[in-house]
């Protein structure tokens, strides 16, 4: 049920972010907003505390937030008055969701044994973006297990590459 709010909060916010011109702020505020919530268990603590008050959670909201533009601040505002503050990371996160199939992103994982250089970077890039149609954050994950090649996940596909994966299926093949 509050995942279902969460994306009508979210779409609203991202409706009134459109109109006034702001979505790329917004949009990077709410990833702060999303990972402050998530990783501070004290701030997670107080929003979802039956014991404080709306008010002070809205107080604390605004103390920890206070570089926030006016749209979101209003909006802590308005989950307060509905009592829904204690979805804030949920709303957070389907807003971040929206924006990126708004603007036809998507995010993906790259592991390779190594740090990828720039030139590969790109690659992979374009690979994704041939594979799905769009572009996509990308992150390198360095797992040096893998011995050489590289993982690529993107959404729940998965391309496996890599010599430790070629290993173990040609070890599968063999044991038949």
């Amino acid at each position: 049920m509050s995942r279902r709010a969460a994306k009508r909060y979210a779409k609203a916010l991202v409706e009134l972010s459109q109109e006034s011109g702001i979505l790329d702020t917004v949009y990077k505020q709410m990833q702060n907003i999303l990972t402050t919530t998530t990783q501070n268990k004290d701030l997670k603590a107080v929003l979802h505390s039956p014991v404080v008050s709306l008010t002070d959670k809205l107080a604390v909201l605004k103390e920890v937030f206070s570089s926030a533009d006016k749209i979101v601040l209003d909006f802590f505002e308005v989950l307060c008055d509905n009592k829904r503050i204690s979805i804030l990371s949920l709303v957070a996160d389907e807003f971040i969701v929206h924006y990126k199939q708004l603007n036809n992103l998507q995010d993906a994982q790259v592991t390779t044994a190594v740090k990828m250089t720039k030139a590969i970077e790109e690659k992979v890039q374009a690979k994704v973006k041939a594979i799905t149609g769009n572009t996509a954050t990308i992150t390198n994950i360095i797992d040096q297990n893998i011995l050489g090649g590289f993982i690529l996940r993107v959404n729940d596909l998965q391309f496996d590459a890599s010599v430790q994966g070629n290993l173990n299926t040609l070890k599968r093949k063999l044991l038949k």
